[in-house]
């Protein structure tokens, strides 16, 4: 399965939502291979942003997730590039990583289900 995350961390509650489905998918022996960040979605591999006092840090969950279940989490490389200042490459803090839209088609092919949010 491909996990397509559109959401930033913050102003709704499909980053929060993606994370519990991914969790519950694993769980439920579901195999999860990547999960693709896009659009406002790649500010959820930026940890220690400012946040509620309740709110969950995602980006420690999301590599957390990562480490435990072997998940690869992609970012697109070209929504990061329009967010962020620094090189892509420089900004983007493990286990996230870069990718482009031909890696996410390839992905895309090679999974039984693509689930976005």
């Amino acid at each position: 399965m491909l996990l397509i995350v559109n959401a930033s961390p913050w102003g709704s509650t499909l980053a929060h939502t993606a994370m519990r489905f991914a969790r519950a998918a694993l769980a439920a022996g579901a195999p999860l291979a990547a999960v693709y960040f896009q659009g406002d979605g790649v500010y959820n591999a930026w940890s220690g942003r400012a946040r509620d006092a309740g709110a969950a840090d995602l980006a420690a969950e999301w590599a957390s997730l990562a480490r435990q279940h072997d998940v690869d989490l992609l970012l697109c490389s070209a929504a990061a590039a329009r967010r962020w200042d620094d090189a892509v490459e420089a900004a983007v803090p493990g286990p996230f990583r870069p990718a482009g839209l031909a890696e996410v088609v390839e992905r895309m092919g090679e999974s039984a289900r693509v689930v976005s949010f």
